[in-house]
């Protein structure tokens, strides 16, 4: 038989869990905004889009800050990765009205 107060706080639990996926979904779109800036920034100054020293800065920081936070650095760098890509993709989405 289920106990109703570890049922009542495992909803709540769920719920907070659903609000900070809808908080990261957030954060991502920030993200992407701010490379769809850099990627206009970087075509303004004659920058190539790819940046791979940087990006790799990036997941490393990101390991970093992963074991400081107790979590699995390969996991959280894995995850820069893909969020790096998404970035990219966007800077090359966001093209030059010339180009």
């Amino acid at each position: 038989m289920s106990d109703p107060d570890a049922l009542a706080e495992l909803a709540r639990i769920r719920d907070a869990i659903e609000q900070l996926d809808r908080d990261l979904v957030a954060l991502v779109a920030r993200r992407v905004g701010l490379a769809r800036r850099v990627g206009a920034v970087k075509r303004a100054a004659g920058l190539p889009i790819l940046d791979p020293p940087r990006e790799a800065a990036v997941v490393r920081r990101a390991g970093v800050l992963a074991r400081e936070a107790g979590l699995d650095d390969d996991e959280v760098r894995y995850l820069f990765w893909h969020l790096i890509g998404l970035s990219r993709r966007a800077q090359l989405e966001e093209r030059a009205p010339d180009a």
